[in-house]
């Protein structure tokens, strides 16, 4: 717990025993008029202390707007709410200090490349410079990437990959649900640790709670598989860090290879889960230089975020030997790539402005796919600004929901908005997860990231600029696919799905919306 959390949970402590006490004595001696008064002036003097501090606190202002409505609808117990769930637990670092806290993994990246390519002023060098600038983040050309066409087609490279290393694995996940998919991950992953590759696998506590037995984690343990797990609860599961979460998704392969997408460990994944609708995730394999930054962020997760689910001369085993882990592996083919981040202790939101860069500078097309579809104003009107401007916008969200029954709700919500700037919005013959930017069919962002304030200001999230003729072509052709298996939402279609109810719902959603 961080000192402004125990500070405030110590003050509202004392104050609820100060004002039982006062309240008994008061009544105890027959001054109920001034027990009232008395009850009443504290509550406005607590809540009145506590929007002054969410209203100078470092958080996005439809956040704040969001707490001070709590504590004006509940009095008092919206304070309460606010220290269990609201206080950061990490502090909100500036761009010094950000950067000063990752230069010991900087050494481990090849900025050669970089530095010539982003003084070549092009359209594409002024786009790669925004991560450059911002996060230090290498941009790296001598890379390969393929487009996985399907979900089962997924399942087999993962074994595929999984079956060829050598040296390491290095996986993380958010959702961790039992099935198909994990047995058959766990037994490939045990088989590997005992031929004697190294394999540390971590999942987010929240995404995986009550998921799965602990037994298979267990087994993993005692085969030889290090697992960490992300932000883990402690004494008390109720706390503000459990708002924090790993959502990034990778297997690491000796460095060299990375599975990477939208999938995270469930049989829905694949699309064989009996009790879910045709799901449809996007996922990719990569190869060459840009692996080396997506392991540099594993292991940042892994030292950093695991407390004690790992042992801490596991944690000092690896930065013993951390060289062997981040030797840079070029692929024979060019294709230029840079990793992009987001995380909640760091004031700037990389992937949020990116994004918001790369729909701005549109000249022709946007194609977006997301599975939740609550911007931020900025990406919000970056999209708008784009459509105005005589850019093709096309978005493809999902037709079904997923086990979150206000999405439907809140993405429809937006229809009527998108439609009157021009924008081509469809909704998939099922529930797609998949999320990806494509902008003027060139320039390709792939991300763990949802479209939504969760994604963009409160997850650990990473992305995958690319700049590759080939692979925007395959983009391409896959964005086809989803748009002929979708059906186009007219303004009269609209009208039917936002319904009176449905409207209602939305009003109260909209309260809370940046929190959900």
């Amino acid at each position: 717990m961080n000192k402004v959390k125990a500070f405030l949970t110590l003050l509202v402590s004392l104050v609820i025993a100060g004002l039982i006490a006062a309240f008994v004595l008061m009544i105890y001696y027959d001054r109920a008029v001034w027990t009232i008064a008395f009850v009443m002036v504290c509550i406005v003097v607590i809540d009145a202390f506590f929007a002054i501090y969410i209203m100078n606190s470092k958080r996005h202002m439809n956040t704040k707007a969001c707490w001070l409505l709590a504590i004006a609808i509940l009095p008092l117990a919206g304070c309460l709410f606010f220290v269990i769930f609201g206080t950061m637990p990490m502090n909100r670092k500036d761009w010094r200090l950000a950067m000063m806290s990752q230069a010991k993994y900087n050494k481990f990246e090849d900025y050669s490349f970089s530095k010539s390519f982003v003084k070549n002023n092009t359209e594409s060098s002024n786009l790669f410079s925004y991560s450059y600038r911002n996060e230090l983040k290498p941009i790296y050309h001598r890379n390969h990437v393929e487009a996985i066409p399907s979900n089962t087609k997924s399942y087999s490279e993962v074994i595929r990959l999984i079956r060829s290393a050598k040296d390491f694995i290095h996986m993380e996940t958010y959702i961790l649900r039992d099935g198909f998919f994990l047995r058959t991950l766990i037994a490939e992953l045990i088989l590997k640790a005992k031929s004697g590759v190294k394999v540390r696998f971590l999942y987010d506590w929240y995404g995986g709670w009550q998921k799965f037995k602990r037994k298979q984690v267990n087994d993993l343990r005692e085969a030889g598989v290090e697992v960490g797990v992300f932000n883990p609860p402690g004494i008390n599961i109720f706390k503000s860090a459990t708002n924090y979460r790993l959502h990034r998704k990778a297997i690491i392969i000796d460095n060299k290879y990375a599975f990477y997408g939208g999938s995270n460990i469930g049989d829905e994944y694949l699309s064989i889960d009996p009790k879910k609708y045709y799901w449809r995730d996007q996922n990719f394999i990569f190869e060459g230089e840009i692996v080396n930054s997506l392991n540099i962020v594993f292991i940042n997760d892994w030292l950093d975020f695991t407390d004690d689910t790992v042992k801490p001369e596991l944690k000092q085993e690896l930065l013993s030997t951390i060289d062997k882990y981040l030797k840079i592996h070029k692929a024979s083919k060019t294709e230029n790539m840079q990793l992009c981040t987001n995380t909640p202790n760091y004031e700037e939101k990389g992937i949020m402005n990116l994004m918001a860069i790369m729909m701005l500078r549109a000249k022709k097309s946007i194609k977006l796919v997301t599975p939740y579809f609550l911007p931020t104003e900025l990406c919000l009107s970056a999209l708008k600004i784009a459509a105005r401007s005589g850019v093709n916008v096309q978005i493809v969200l999902p037709g079904k929901r997923d086990n979150k029954s206000f999405i439907m709700t809140m993405n429809r919500g937006q229809y009527t908005e998108l439609l009157n700037v021009w924008c081509k919005v469809y909704e998939y013959d099922g529930f797609i997860h998949s999320k990806y930017l494509i902008v003027d069919d060139k320039y390709v962002l792939t991300t763990s990231a949802n479209f939504d304030f969760r994604s963009f200001w409160s997850d650990f999230e990473d992305g995958i600029l690319v700049d590759s003729p080939k692979f925007s072509r395959q983009m391409k052709q896959i964005f086809q696919n989803e748009v002929a298996n979708s059906t186009l939402i007219t303004k009269e279609k609209s009208k039917q799905l936002n319904t009176w109810w449905a409207k209602f719902r939305l009003a109260l959603l909209n309260l809370y919306k940046p929190l959900l």
